[in-house]
């Protein structure tokens, strides 16, 4: 049998530059998009181990099958919980640091990458890299507590005291109650 998902991604909808502005655009048939390109599937055609959210400034559903490795970037410049944090996401490859790369945070640091998430999303695709790829998330899971700290530390108006509280290990309890 053939597999019919050959990407990563699908998307509900597109930006096309249209009158002078950009704009979202979706299928009337309520068909994803592969890219810029209009496929014949739908949301309801997708395996469950596509995960719904904000891919690249679009709505659409990621695939968590396959996923050989990840990469976690903190952004330590924002007073945003994971808003700017980056994960890099690698199907079939390792993600490797490339030698003599110029900035800290710059994506042109890594090699292998095929995808790459930000923010919420990245609870969403760490779930999905737990249950469908067998992937180990734990390391993940201490580097989010970490974050959480910085975050109150870094910027103690905002998250300090009574200000803002989050337990990151609740946010994965589904994920890890999945067996291997």
């Amino acid at each position: 049998m053939k597999n019919r998902f050959k990407n990563n991604l699908y998307t509900l909808e597109d930006i096309k530059y249209i009158n002078g502005h950009h704009r979202y655009v979706q299928n009337d048939d309520g068909t994803l998009f592969s890219g810029a390109y209009r496929t014949k599937i739908k949301p309801e055609d997708l395996p469950e181990w596509y995960m719904y959210g904000r891919y690249y400034k679009r709505r659409g559903y990621m695939s968590t099958k396959g996923i050989t490795d990840l990469v976690y970037i903190p952004s330590l410049y924002s007073n945003h919980f994971l808003k700017d944090d980056c994960l890099l996401i690698a199907y079939g490859v390792k993600i490797n640091e490339k030698e003599n790369a110029s900035t800290e945070f710059s994506l042109d640091k890594y090699a292998g990458w095929d995808e790459r998430v930000w923010g919420f999303d990245i609870v969403t695709i760490l779930i999905g890299a737990r249950k469908y790829s067998g992937y180990a998330i734990e390391p993940f899971i201490e580097k989010l507590k970490w974050k959480k700290e910085y975050m109150q530390t870094q910027f103690p108006d905002e998250f300090g005291g009574d200000q803002w509280e989050m337990d990151v290990d609740l946010l994965f309890v589904e994920a890890l109650s999945c067996p291997e």
